[in-house]
């Protein structure tokens, strides 16, 4: 079962292949585009591959250093303020003079521009932080759309982290008040007796001046300054840190809050909308800050897409131009073989001598070289094959040549006998001698004609008129069907010229008058008719009273070797031979039969055209 589905499966796939012809000229440029298509798309593919990967690692390793970069600039910035608050609450703690006191705050404004309110907190009689001293900058905060009266409202809500336990030596909040004051606090702390509150507690208002060169949007960059509650103290966009947003969900964030003792890291992650990004994260070292940088993974590969856009442009063209030269060489290759090929239709029309213009210096020249030898090989084989079919066809009308010399030898030799008895009658003589000569010339009429038939034809074609081709064929076959007691029968028509080896088709015709002969055997009747068939066609048909030809034999009358005769009785070469003929000259060979009811051989060809008839003259 499995066998016989492969079978038709083969053959179905049989059947419709030979139905689409691809030339070579189309194989080659299909097979040099696609080879090029190929190993330029290979190409792009390894080199977008390594280059994407190493455009990641760079990015991982750029966004980490970046990371790194901005919280050591971050550290050292808090640091600096931190000691400057420490020098400032020193200061105010040792000095007594209030107006001391008011100096020392507006040195310490004076030198930070982003500072907008310092304050000094004391610990009180119940331990509490009571402020002691504090001095604002009122004309920095119109900028920012506040007042001292919003400064004194933040301090309540969310209260300052004065009196909740130990404090880090410093602490950054985020206490921005929209719409615009986009503020952060740092409390600065003395170092803590043991089990004690804080001899000071330093507060610094100021604005996020000083961190949005650190923290601003760059072309490729996103950095931001979380605290470790992952809320915001610095980030590219504003409304972020006035609506004091919370990171803390975001994959780099907790990455980063989680870490532990884990100092920096990064990795790869896709943000609330399903973009893939590239983050980095790095502790800062002041309170549990924490800097996050973040890079959109499809602008690290920008430039892997443009190489990409770019070598596809570039493919574009190295194909386009792969398949001009492919067509050009192509051609160069198939105009040789196409020019063969015309030769080989010229050579199966029986054209041996038709020019083969082909001059390449290559294997196609010498293939060329080759074919014409071919050629020679072949009309040489082609004459050799028809003399010997001739040959064959003279040895079976034998038997008619016996039985038409016999009768005029036997007269010869009778009125020679007479000839001699009547010397001395010289007018009796005379008429014996007369009869001898005439039958003498019957004789050589016939073995002329046999000797016209049987010479070696140099395919030279003239015009003739086509009767007088079939009259001289019935002259040489007659006899034979004579001795076989087959009646002839002759009707021709008003037959065309032709232009044609005329000794050829000869040798076909009496093929044919031969083979009727054999089929019939004795007592039966071939009818010879010409005619002409329309403005193009001059037709010969033979048409015996024979037993016909089988249904199963019909395909295979005109194959070399084929015969039905019994073994020593034939060649198998007549009929194709006879084909070959027909089919040099440009006709046709149209078989017809019905068993027991004889068969029809109708030889079709080509009518001498008027420029022909006008060129040649008539034979």
């Amino acid at each position: 079962m499995v066998r016989s589905k492969v079978t038709r499966g083969s053959s179905l796939i049989a059947t419709i292949l030979p139905r689409v012809r691809v030339t070579i000229r189309a194989k080659m440029m299909a097979v040099t585009s696609g080879l090029l298509l190929v190993a330029l798309s290979v190409y792009v593919l390894l080199a977008t591959t390594l280059i994407s990967r190493d455009r990641i690692a760079y990015a991982f390793d750029l966004d980490q250093r970046v990371a790194d970069m901005v919280s050591a600039q971050v550290r050292a910035s808090l640091e600096n303020l931190g000691e400057r608050l420490r020098l400032y609450a020193s200061l105010m703690v040792v000095t007594s003079s209030e107006l001391e006191r008011q100096h020392l705050s507006d040195e310490l404004l004076s030198s930070d521009p982003d500072l907008i309110r310092v304050a000094l907190y004391r610990p009180g009689p119940g331990g509490q932080m009571k402020q002691i001293g504090e001095r604002i900058a009122a004309e920095r905060m119109h900028p920012l759309e506040i007042t001292v009266r919003d400064l004194h409202q933040l301090d309540q809500d969310p209260p300052l982290p004065l009196d909740s336990g130990p404090l880090p030596a410093t602490v950054v909040l985020n206490r921005s008040l929209p719409p615009a004051a986009r503020l952060l606090t740092v409390v600065a702390t003395s170092r803590a007796k043991a089990g004690g509150p804080p001899d000071w507690i330093a507060v610094a208002d100021m604005t996020e001046g000083r961190l949005v060169s650190l923290f601003g949007s760059s072309s490729l960059f996103s950095a931001s300054l979380v605290d470790q509650r992952g809320q915001v103290l610095a980030h590219p966009e504003p409304g972020r840190v006035l609506a004091r947003a919370n990171l803390a969900d975001k994959p780099v964030v907790h990455a980063a809050l989680s870490s532990g003792l884990i100092k920096s890291g990064a990795l790869e992650y896709n943000d609330e909308t399903g973009r893939p990004f590239i983050g980095a994260w790095a502790q800062v070292g002041i309170s549990g800050l924490v800097v996050v940088t973040e890079v959109e993974r499809a602008r690290v590969l920008e430039t892997t897409h443009r190489l990409v856009r770019l070598s596809a442009l570039f493919g574009v063209a190295v194909v386009l131009a792969a398949f001009l030269v492919s067509l050009f060489f192509a051609r160069a290759l198939t105009n040789p073989i196409r020019r063969l090929r015309s030769a080989t239709f010229e050579l199966a029309r029986g054209n041996y001598t038709a020019p083969i213009d082909v001059s390449a210096n290559d294997e196609i020249g010498d293939l060329a070289g080759d074919f014409s030898h071919m050629a020679q090989a072949i009309q040489r084989s082609q004459a050799q094959l028809i003399q010997s079919e001739k040959l064959a066809a003279f040895g079976q009308l034998g038997a008619g040549i016996t039985h038409e010399i016999k009768n005029p030898l036997t007269a010869i030799h009778g009125f020679a006998q007479i000839a001699r008895a009547v010397a001395d009658n010289p007018q009796k003589q005379r008429e014996a001698l007369m009869v001898v000569e005439k039958e003498t010339e019957r004789c050589l009429a016939i073995v002329q004609k046999f000797l016209e038939f049987t010479r070696k034809d140099e395919g030279e074609r003239v015009l003739v008129a086509l009767n007088d081709v079939v009259a001289h064929s019935l002259t040489v076959a007659s006899h034979q069907l004579a001795t076989a007691e087959v009646a002839l029968h002759t009707q021709l028509g008003d037959a065309p010229y032709v232009l044609v080896a005329a000794n050829q088709i000869e040798q076909v015709l009496v093929n044919f008058l031969l083979n009727a002969q054999q089929a019939i055997g004795r007592h039966g009747s071939v009818t010879v008719t010409t005619r002409r068939d329309g403005g193009q066609w001059g037709e010969v048909e033979v048409k015996d009273s024979g037993p016909g030809i089988a249904p199963d034999v019909l395909p295979h009358l005109f194959e070399p070797f084929f015969t039905t005769k019994p073994a020593g009785s034939g060649t198998g070469l007549g009929l194709f031979v006879s084909y070959g003929i027909i089919r040099d000259h440009g006709g046709e060979i149209q078989v017809r039969s019905t068993l027991g009811q004889g068969a029809t051989f109708v030889v079709r060809l080509p009518i001498a055209t008027k420029e022909i008839d006008n060129g040649k003259n008539h034979s």
